[in-house]
């Protein structure tokens, strides 16, 4: 099988098990070339079966929890690891990054992503799953100051937004 082939067939069998555990989610499709460099990195996620995870976490009040990613606010976001559950990343990656833990509530869109060498045309399109959940912030490490203790520094690298807001606005 060639690499477009395995890879958009990994990326059914995650969307199949996606729709087992949160039921129908809505599923785009995006393309894209990226350099040489960059395309490489894909091929390796999609043979190690990586999915992109992103977290839209909320708090009592509705505002959406931050992270500064090298002086850009975003969503907390990475990759699966091995055979990792992707709402499992989910809750590990808000967990290293804003130092809380967090309820996953629904997977609220997937992208698939087609990802093109634009160094070289005549490279096969590499697929990749991209997935954005909606979760909330347990309270009780708010209310315990629990983020205090346990994101050290993560601590004030986070914030609170209005969903509203450009960052947040960008992924829905």
């Amino acid at each position: 099988m060639e690499i477009a082939d395995r890879s958009r067939a990994r990326v059914q069998e995650r969307l199949a098990r996606l729709e087992q555990e949160f039921g129908s989610t809505p599923v785009d499709q995006a393309t894209f070339s990226v350099g040489a460099e960059a395309y490489q990195r894909a091929v390796e996620r999609s043979r190690e079966g990586q999915v992109d995870v992103h977290a839209f976490v909320h708090n009592e009040s509705g505002d959406v929890l931050l992270s500064d990613a090298d002086g850009s606010w975003e969503v907390p976001q990475g990759q699966t690891q091995g055979m990792e559950r992707p709402a499992t990343a989910v809750e590990r990656v808000v967990t290293e990054t804003a130092g809380v833990a967090c309820t996953i509530r629904d997977a609220v869109r997937a992208t698939i992503c087609g990802v093109r060498n634009e160094a070289d045309p005549d490279a096969e399109t590499v697929y990749r799953l991209s997935i954005v959940f909606d979760a909330e912030v347990n309270s009780a490490d708010l209310e315990d100051g629990e983020v205090a203790e346990t994101a050290g520094e993560a601590e004030a690298s986070i914030r609170w937004d209005d969903p509203g807001e450009v960052a947040v606005a960008e992924l829905v």
